[in-house]
């Protein structure tokens, strides 16, 4: 059998340039985006908050594809829709995750960042904190 061994540097830095294999105006950025967070809920949501978030979430994001449709970007509220038939296909397989993931986290950021992007205007992380 192979050892394996994990190795980490504490002092090293690690620069992430989000998402720089798909640009903003890819529509299957925006469905990878509006899929994963889904997910990322069902995972790390403790309890039954998880479904009122993903209900909120379903609502936020139908608003987000009639915004893509006013603007005229039909590929990425197509996209939006694919990324909730995709997610529900993907939920059971991560209802048994959530079950057996031992330490689920609590989202630290409670406000909607949907809210502040899109109804404030904020474009940059910072902002939204």
């Amino acid at each position: 059998s192979l050892q394996k061994t994990v190795l980490y540097v504490g002092t090293s830095t690690v620069y992430h340039v989000g998402g720089a294999t798909l640009t903003s105006e890819s529509p299957r950025k925006t469905f990878y985006n509006f899929r994963n967070t889904l997910l990322a809920l069902v995972k790390n949501v403790k309890g039954g908050k998880v479904w009122w978030r993903v209900f909120l979430r379903l609502l936020l994001d139908g608003l987000a594809g009639i915004r893509f449709i006013l603007s005229g970007n039909f590929g990425h509220c197509w996209a939006v829709v694919r990324a909730h038939f995709s997610f529900y296909g993907l939920l059971p397989s991560f209802l048994k995750k959530r079950r057996h993931h031992a330490s689920r986290i609590s989202y630290a950021y409670t406000r909607s960042i949907v809210w502040r992007y899109f109804v404030q205007k904020r474009r940059i992380f910072r902002e939204i904190e």
